[in-house]
């Protein structure tokens, strides 16, 4: 059996248990030491592993980064079982089941998101890859407004073998989100909503998309489920953690807030019922005694001074004589947790260490680079252009799905494509080199160019003097020819 501790594929150690939705597996939070960061092990325990393994393998191919990464997976022998384990990343930020529980989205942000992961999926759709078992568990917000789907092809087909999937195909997905959707806008789920819990200030195409839904007849397609939603912005979900603060809470989380700020309004503390004030006044003493406990005698004398002098006033009165009674509680408060708790003689409220070098290394990596300039990134010009477009032509589909491209190109993360940056410098550099050659041509030649200079020699050559004689043997060689 596996259990914390477990080190597999000589990478990923075992920290802690997490609890997981999805049947079939049983979730960890591990230690990654190749890449010095937490990951999620999911330790398979379905009747068909092999196939859950399968499917991460798929599913691992589609590069999204909307898409919950997988890292790795494999088969090893811990005592005497067999483990397949799955490893994908943490997913980061506001879970949407989270919130969903507590707050209704306004229909602009829950189509933004609900759009978003319809992209998202129509990315793995071109990989022949479907979620099949998508729920509000399965989709977080992060605070830099980034959208992530975890369990992409794994959690379907554990579903598949539980017995309780929906259909792996292109229609369950679609199907999911537009319940998420109408769960998201209404508050309610999305099988007891009624067509009265639908905002009155709902478009046509979402307030269909709505009525297909809680009627069960549709969306079939994430084409459909886009159209409805579109425009879908992102850029509204930025700063998602503050967005949140802003959105109203519903009934019962509000009466569930109710409840427990009545019940933080007295608090029991050795015996005596208090108000949550008179506790913090307690502290306060507490921290005044174990902070001149601590000091420099010679400091505590030079404030005891000043003190002394600024608290008398000029009347002669004292203002430390008038004693209210939360005070003096809050002294009697502090003298029975000094008592019942010994361990009150250290501050409650101790400096955190600095981190060390190990826990800066995720502020340093590629992604959350990628992510702070996603974050500052301004629309394009065609973004804009086709912004306007659909501004004044709202139900022209044509417009409706170029605006959808191009700000999935604007907002898509990948490598730079230099192309389009290189191609103009060549052709700029081409024209400036034949301007330069066209007027070489036509400026006229100088008389050097036209005539080049020769080199001149004398009329004659002198002789040297005196003339040379020929020599002996040229001399006999003369003779005898005579």
């Amino acid at each position: 059996m596996v259990h914390t501790g477990v080190r597999l594929a000589r990478r990923f150690t075992l920290l802690s248990t997490e609890t997981v939705e999805v049947p079939g597996i049983d979730r960890f939070r591990a230690h990654d030491e190749r890449l010095h960061r937490d990951v999620i092990v999911d330790i398979v325990t379905a009747p068909s592993p092999s196939q859950v393994r399968h499917a991460a393998g798929v599913a691992a191919r589609v590069r999204d980064p909307r898409l919950l990464r997988i890292l790795a997976s494999g088969r090893e022998r811990v005592a005497e079982d067999s483990v397949t384990y799955v490893v994908t990343d943490v997913m980061t930020g506001v879970r949407l089941s989270e919130l969903l529980a507590e707050r209704r989205l306004t229909a602009r942000i829950a189509g933004a998101i609900v759009g978003d992961c319809a992209r998202a999926l129509g990315q793995a759709l071109s990989e022949e890859v479907h979620h099949g078992y998508l729920s509000a568990t399965s989709i977080a917000v992060g605070d830099n407004g980034r959208v992530t789907i975890a369990g992409l092809g794994i959690d379907g087909e554990l579903a598949l073998q539980a017995g309780i999937g929906r259909g792996n195909d292109e229609a369950a997905d679609a199907m999911a989100l537009g319940k998420i959707y109408v769960a998201a806008i209404t508050g309610r789920e999305s099988d007891a909503a009624t067509e009265r819990d639908v905002p009155e200030d709902l478009g046509t195409r979402a307030r269909a998309l709505c009525t297909h839904v809680m009627a069960g007849t549709g969306p079939k397609t994430l084409a459909e489920v886009l159209s409805a939603l579109a425009p879908v912005d992102t850029r509204i979900l930025r700063h998602f953690s503050s967005v949140v603060r802003d959105m109203p809470l519903l009934p019962r989380a509000m009466r569930a807030k109710q409840a427990r700020d009545k019940k933080r309004t007295l608090r029991a503390v050795g015996g005596l019922t208090v108000a949550p004030d008179a506790v913090a006044r307690a502290d306060h003493a507490v921290q005044e005694v174990w902070a001149e406990q601590h000091s420099d005698p010679d400091l505590r004398a030079a404030l005891a001074q000043v003190d002394k002098a600024t608290e008398t006033s000029d009347t002669g009165h004292d203002p430390r004589a008038e004693i209210s009674e939360p005070d003096a509680l809050a002294a009697q408060l502090a003298r029975i947790a000094s008592q019942v708790e010994p361990g009150l003689d250290e501050p409650a409220h101790a400096p955190e260490p600095s981190k060390g070098a190990n826990e800066l290394h995720d502020l340093y990596e590629f992604e959350e680079m990628v992510d702070v300039q996603n974050v500052i990134a301004a629309p394009s010009i065609w973004e804009a252009v086709l912004e306007r477009l659909h501004d004044r032509w709202p139900k022209s589909e044509t417009i409706t799905q170029r605006l959808d491209r191009a700000h999935d190109r604007a907002n898509r993360a990948g490598p730079i494509k230099a192309a389009p940056v290189l191609l103009p410098l060549f052709a700029i550099i081409v024209i400036v080199v034949g301007v330069v050659a066209f007027s070489m041509l036509k400026s006229p030649l100088t008389e050097d160019e036209v005539s080049p200079r020769q080199n001149t020699y004398p009329v004659f050559t002198l002789s040297p003097s005196p003339s040379v004689t020929a020599s002996p043997t040229a001399s006999a060689d003369a003779s005898d020819a005579e």
